[in-house]
């Protein structure tokens, strides 16, 4: 790992808990100080996911109304502004939050939410998708078009990459599975997923990047054992593009998937202890933190975070034209 990061860990327990790691190069994790949030009134905040050093954090307490950005580096924390949905929705409720990118450019950030709504004869529900760009510091609101008719969940956003956005979701309110929504059409793609895999449980699946590609750690539903597998995509998950088994993690013992972290190195809870499978190697080997307070045992989920300058303030308009043009 060339350069310093940060793991963010969500305590299971305590769910507004989170711990704040410092990763430098091949030294243990250390706990650090979150940034003081306490101003900002995000005592009951989540975590979405993090996008070129901030992360983006919503408050459970207003129903994701209130989203954040906050540095680790720079210890900025900024509300954004509200929305017209805020006031305009008000039998509705938003059911995720993830920030992105834009792909053109790497640098611009931008946040999306995920409103469930309904509509006056209160049989028919419609999702609506609003993003927030940074260079701009306000929302545009995207009716989106739901063809497969699924249905989700509370914080159901998975990931972004290569300019889309991911989530969880259920088709029927049984089979689960991905769908991939590009803001621009604001419709709502299937993904198209490995055979027998099991990502029915939060807590049993994980959708990230490895080496460039979207990678998928899920169960085998026809694997009676607590083994994952590695299943990586070098496309998008739409259209042609199709998915490789890269590895299996075999373990004895039940365990839940957490993060990719050091490079192709992919962390694991295994009862009271967090281990580092190396994806290469297949090497395994356990991760001691050096946390102030909170067992192991109660980790529940991990975000990795590169250390950045990246501000969460939109930049003046004469600096912005001068970068991006």
């Amino acid at each position: 790992m060339t350069q310093s990061c940060y793991l963010l860990l969500r305590m299971w327990l305590a769910p507004y808990t989170h711990q704040l790691l410092s990763l430098e190069h091949d030294s243990s994790p250390k706990q650090i100080s979150l940034p003081n949030m306490k101003s900002t009134c995000l005592s009951y905040h989540l975590v979405s996911n993090s996008c070129n050093g901030l992360l983006c954090l919503y408050s459970d307490f207003s129903c994701g109304r209130d989203v954040f950005l906050s540095n680790p580096t720079t210890r900025e924390v900024r509300l954004l502004p509200s929305s017209d949905l805020v006031t305009k929705v008000k039998d509705g409720m938003i059911l995720g939050v993830g920030m992105g990118h834009d792909y053109r450019t790497n640098n611009l950030i931008k946040v999306v939410r995920m409103w469930e709504s309904y509509r006056e004869c209160r049989r028919c529900k419609e999702y609506i998708v609003e993003e927030y760009d940074l260079r701009s510091d306000a929302w545009r609101t995207i009716q989106s078009s739901n063809p497969w008719c699924c249905e989700f969940d509370t914080s159901c956003f998975a990931m972004h990459f290569k300019g889309i956005y991911y989530w969880w979701a259920k088709l029927k309110g049984l089979t689960t599975t991905i769908l991939a929504l590009n803001v621009g059409g604001g419709i709502l793609h299937k993904v198209s997923l490995p055979k027998d895999i099991d990502i029915s449980s939060s807590n049993g699946r994980y959708l990230g990047v490895l080496n460039e590609c979207m990678t998928l750690v899920c169960r085998n539903c026809c694997d009676q054992n607590a083994n994952f597998d590695i299943w990586v995509n070098d496309g998008s998950g739409l259209g042609d593009s199709c998915w490789n088994k890269l590895r299996t993690i075999e373990h004895s013992s039940l365990c839940m998937p957490l993060a990719f972290w050091k490079g192709n190195e992919f962390l694991v809870k295994v009862f009271d202890k967090v281990r580092s499978y190396n994806v290469e190697t297949e090497e395994i080997h356990n991760v001691n933190f050096e946390n102030k307070g909170g067992e192991i045992v109660e980790i529940y989920e991990a975000i990795f975070c590169v250390k950045s300058l990246v501000s969460v303030n939109p930049l003046p308009l004469s600096i912005e034209f001068e970068r991006y043009g």
